[in-house]
């Protein structure tokens, strides 16, 4: 900032700006991610960010970045940042819900728990039979009688 008060960006950044969010529909982009991309200050994208997010049909809302992943104040082309949705159970993912995002698909924290809980349990079961199959059959190789109880366990 100077005796001329703050920097106002060219037109060019907010042409810029607008066609990056064009280019990934429903994709909400923080400031900082925006910057990089455009090679600018934090404060310069700031500004276009504020402007551009005035304007239909983007929306500027604390969202999940795409980029970086950070839940921050974004800014998105045709479509509300909260009005995604969980990949795993359907419902609407609110501005102050804990997401987690894998590749392009969200899910709120507690659905990507219960994803990965039940597949570390169906790997631990599968493993758990594998084991008692081998087991089985090195008593057998080896003559000896089979363990009471594996017969058929899960």
């Amino acid at each position: 900032m100077g005796a001329t008060g703050p920097r106002v960006p060219g037109t060019e950044l907010l042409v810029t700006v607008r066609k990056l969010l064009e280019q990934c529909p429903g994709e909400p982009l923080c400031d900082a991610c925006l910057a990089f991309a455009c090679s600018v200050s934090l404060s310069d994208m700031r500004a276009v960010t504020t402007a551009v997010g005035e304007t239909a049909p983007f929306t500027r809302a604390i969202a999940t970045c795409a980029s970086c992943r950070r839940q921050t104040t974004t800014l998105v082309w045709k479509a509300r940042p909260g009005d995604d949705k969980c990949a795993h159970c359907s419902r609407l993912i609110g501005p102050n819900d804990h997401v987690e995002v894998v590749d392009t698909e969200r899910f709120h924290r507690q659905c990507w728990n219960r994803l990965i809980s039940a597949e570390s349990i169906r790997s631990a079961k599968m493993l758990s039979r594998r084991s008692q199959e081998l087991i089985r059959r090195s008593r057998e190789l080896m003559g000896l009688e089979p363990l009471e109880g594996t017969a058929g366990d899960s």
